[in-house]
């Protein structure tokens, strides 16, 4: 349980907590540790979506939950993922989301937006939050903690909950996400000049190489990541972290100091 007397206390909570996320081998491992600590933040269901990219806008979806089962067979079979408000708000933003606050995050909230939301607390989930994540590989996750009953205590459990989110979310993604095929930093360079819009021989100049030599590995990057062209390979890597900005050619276009 979460019961802490001291900050060292607090302290040894949570690294045993981030010790026991560490240690998970399996997905169906990962899950009942969840389950105990959405029970221990007085939350009587959760779910983790997390999804991952096979495209610059295609995802995997992989699901962690205890929902009411009738609602995650009534939601997937209606497809109330195209309304539902927490979706496309935890796409857009980082902070943590109180279910009862949506107005002030949403502020022309649609009517079927509203009634998904309405539909979640007529099975069980009347008091929630949704904690958003993002990583820089294009992987995106939301968690979904509810009560049946509404407590007002939101605010004392996201600071339970929030510490551990980063430590979950990146186990998730190393036991769900499917290995991308490493690019060489040759194909990388090519592939990183035709995204800035470079035609081969302009990438063979700037990198002094032949443009035989860079539609080669243009060709690489093409087959190693299945792709059917250059544009394609761009995207799924771009969508895949593989494809980072170029930390030498940075614009500083603003400095805040105190």
């Amino acid at each position: 349980m979460f019961n802490f007397n001291t900050p060292r206390a607090k302290d040894d909570a949570l690294r045993s907590r981030i010790t026991q996320i560490r240690e998970c081998s399996s997905a169906e491992a990962l899950n009942h540790l969840l389950a105990e600590l959405a029970a221990d933040a007085a939350f009587d269901h959760y779910q983790l979506n997390l999804f991952l990219p096979s495209g610059l806008l295609q995802s995997n979806l992989s699901i962690f939950s205890h929902e009411p089962s009738d609602w995650l067979d009534y939601y997937w079979s209606n497809q109330l993922v195209v309304d539902d408000p927490l979706v496309k708000l935890s796409f857009r933003l980082s902070q943590p989301i109180l279910w009862d606050e949506i107005g002030e995050y949403e502020k022309n909230l649609s009517a079927n937006a509203s009634a998904v939301m309405a539909l979640r607390s007529e099975y069980g989930m009347a008091e929630g939050m949704t904690l958003p994540i993002h990583s820089g590989q294009g992987h995106h996750g939301m968690m979904h903690l509810s009560r049946r009953e509404a407590n007002g205590e939101l605010l004392t459990t996201l600071e339970l909950i929030s510490p551990l989110l980063p430590y979950l979310f990146n186990k998730a993604c190393d036991l769900l996400t499917p290995p991308h095929p490493r690019l060489s930093d040759r194909e990388r360079e090519c592939l990183f000049w035709v995204s800035e819009g470079k035609t081969s021989w302009e990438a063979a100049r700037i990198l002094g190489i032949t443009e035989r030599t860079v539609n080669f590995h243009l060709n690489s990057a093409i087959r190693k990541t299945g792709c059917k062209n250059r544009y394609q390979a761009i995207a799924r890597n771009v969508a895949a972290g593989q494809l980072r900005p170029d930390m030498q050619r940075l614009n500083i276009t603003r400095i805040v100091k105190a």
